[in-house]
This record gives C-alpha cells, structure tokens and sequence, in this order.
C-alpha cells in the first residue's frame, strides 16, 4: 500500500530506497519501510532512516492528493514528511523541496553517453549513467540513476536547456525499460532549477512539518 502516483508499491519501495543516498530533508538511508494506514485523502508511511548517529531515525510519510487538517500526524513521535501536490502554510512546515515525475511516453530527445564529465563536476557514481549535449558538456550534464531513473544531478548552462536535459533522461529511461523519470529536489538540492520549464507529469510538494 503506497499511495504516491504513479508508483506501484513495489516501485516505490525500489525507487525510495535508492533515492536515500542523496540524503534529502524527507529521503535518506532506508533501511524499513512500513505502510501504515489507508485513508480518503491518501495514506500514511512509517520509515527508519540509517542515521549518523548509532541508532535509526523514524519518520512518517503522509502522502495526501487532497488536503486535510493535519492535526492527525500530532500523535505520531519522529520526522514528519508531507507529500502533495498542493501548496501548505508556511508555518506548518520547517523545509520545503519537490519532486517531479515524468512519463517515458512523452516525446524525448537523446543526449549522449560520456564516460566522465569535465572538470568542475562532482565525481558520478557507480549506479550513474552520465549523459551530455556533446563531448564537452557545454549545454547540459545529467547523472541518471539507473537503477530508480531519478536525476541525481543536472547542470545547464542556461534554463533554455532544461527540456533538453529532461528528454536525455526520458529517452535513456525509456531505453532501460524504465517507465518514469525523477526529479527529487530539496533545499541545497538541485532547487535553484526550476523543473517546471518542462512540464512534468505529476508534481508534489515535498515538506518537513512544524510539528
């Protein structure tokens, strides 16, 4: 039971788990995830995070397509994280970020492969495929994770760019079987890229709650 469209729940789990090493405000280390409860708006998630420090940290992921008061999350002891595609007063909230979802049927336009980007940009990982305008980068750089198809990393020269970079990643998700392409974003995390410019399938707000 996951509720966060357009994921099954085996996708989710796959594509949470592989998210947490970017160690985002409301995605980190996972090491257990709980579906809890079902209700109209939404559901509810219960999670364990691998912490720096020696023990785990519990958070809870209310997934909600409507907004509701929130005063049923009062009880519940840890992190609590808020996914929706509205947008909540900021004095519910301590940290703000997104995600962005886009369908592999959409229209794309391929980038290129490259074994390593130029100077400049951090070190891609083992589970990153690495793709480019060219040779040299010079209009854009994306690390597409190939195991969750989200975009660990995006550089553009300029926002006209941005479609572009979005494509490479849908046509090289689409070629590994892959049937969506992420976008996590949260503060310090790719968030001055405004992934609106390519309009994405599904949108969530992403928040740390107050309380």
């Amino acid at each position: 039971m996951v509720c966060l469209d357009p994921f099954t729940p085996d996708e989710f789990t796959i594509w949470y788990r592989h998210l947490g090493r970017l160690r985002l405000f409301w995605a980190k280390p996972l090491v257990e995830l709980l579906p809890l409860y079902k209700i109209p708006e939404g559901c509810v998630i219960k999670v364990r995070w691998a912490s720096e420090r020696p023990r785990l940290e519990e958070a809870y992921i209310a997934i909600l397509k409507k907004i509701r008061k929130l005063d049923f999350l009062v009880p519940l002891r840890g992190t609590k994280i808020l996914l929706t595609p509205h947008v909540i007063e900021k004095d519910l909230y301590q940290q703000r970020g997104a995600l962005y979802i886009y369908s592999t049927s959409r229209p794309c336009a391929s980038g290129i492969h490259i074994e390593k980007p130029t100077e400049g940009h951090p070190e891609p990982g083992p589970d990153h495929i690495v793709i480019s305008s060219d040779a040299s980068g010079h209009k854009y750089l994306v690390y597409l994770n190939k195991w969750n198809f989200n975009i660990d990393y995006l550089w553009i020269a300029s926002k006209e760019y941005i479609d572009e970079a979005v494509e490479s990643a849908i046509c090289e998700t689409r070629r590994l079987g892959g049937r969506y392409t992420s976008v996590a974003a949260g503060e310090g995390h790719l968030s001055s890229i405004n992934f609106d410019l390519y309009k994405p399938d599904y949108l969530y707000n992403t928040y740390k709650l107050a309380f």
